[in-house]
């Protein structure tokens, strides 16, 4: 409470702004305010907080750990301000909204054909994505940013309420060859040699690819390392490099002339899911979309 006192949701605001476009200029502009306006309400959000949000260079703001750790608050914060303000100006049902956190890979591939057909269904749905990057999918769930998630979680988090939608397995993705011959399946030891473009560590599915590769006693070729599987997939498609992904990501359309051959010995499965806090109650609507989800895999496998 004391927090919530001395904090105004206009700092809130100018602190996302400058987190976002690293510029108090740019934030003070897409908040219609003056820049110097904008620079009084982020010294007196850091005075409330007693630490300071941004290192000041001369081209940017860079945000310290404790902007890191302030932000997911920040945006949850504003989320429900604005939620609040739209519930009692136009009398809206808030069941009628529904917050998806989503991880990128997720969100480019599998969510908007997800959300095309559940929207036609119900079209009073009002929908919020919070598409966040991998490190930061649990907290968002758990802090109660979004009343459903998607993505590819293991078993360990014990935060999370998961319903399996897909059990998927990790392919070695290459660039396809017109009338080359198929080959043998591959295994890991069989890929050590081959340059690949992984995510870095830290990202999705890395921990499992760089743990199975320590289990199987081999050390993979890494050529290259990016943020986001879609990146990787690109680049394997031009035949940069191969890369590691799921099968039924490698598989989408929108990654035309790619071959993704499932690894063997050993086999590595990965469950997309849908997920929920375990200490929040799933709202009507969350469950709607989780049943919607549950239909449309079983009416079109989604596992390549």
């Amino acid at each position: 409470m004391k927090f919530m006192n001395r904090v105004k949701l206009r700092q809130l605001e100018v602190f996302v702004g400058i987190f976002q476009r690293k510029k108090i200029a740019a934030a003070a502009a897409s908040l219609g305010m003056t820049q110097s306006a904008a620079s009084i309400a982020l010294r007196e959000l850091e005075h409330s907080i007693g630490a300071a949000l941004f290192d000041r260079t001369t081209r940017s703001m860079l945000p310290t750990k404790a902007a890191l750790d302030l932000l997911p608050i920040a945006e949850r914060m504003l989320r429900d301000a604005r939620l609040a303000v739209g519930m009692f100006r136009s009398g809206s049902d808030p069941a009628a909204r529904l917050g998806i956190a989503v991880t990128p890979t997720i969100a480019q591939t599998l969510l908007p054909g997800l959300l095309q057909e559940f929207l036609r269904h119900h079209p009073d749905v009002e929908v919020d994505i919070l598409d966040v990057p991998p490190s930061r999918f649990v907290m968002t769930m758990v802090s109660g940013q979004a009343d459903l998630g998607l993505g590819y979680v293991g078993a360990e988090e014990k935060d999370l309420r998961q319903h399996r939608l897909l059990s998927d397995q990790l392919c070695l993705v290459s660039r396809r060859v017109p009338g080359s011959p198929a080959g043998p399946s591959p295994t890991w030891k069989s890929i050590q040699n081959l340059p690949l473009v992984l995510i870095q560590p830290g990202y999705g599915i890395r921990a499992l690819i760089d743990d199975t590769a320590r289990e199987a006693g081999i050390s993979l070729k890494i050529s290259h390392e990016v943020s986001l599987l879609t990146t990787a997939l690109a680049m394997a498609r031009i035949g940069l490099a191969h890369t590691i992904a799921p099968s039924q990501i490698a598989g989408m359309g929108m990654f035309p002339d790619l071959d993704a051959r499932r690894i063997g010995a050993p086999i590595v499965r990965r469950d997309m899911s849908a997920v929920f806090a375990v200490d929040r109650s799933p709202t009507p609507v969350a469950l709607k979309f989780l049943s919607h989800c549950r239909e449309t895999m079983k009416r079109a496998p989604l596992d390549g």
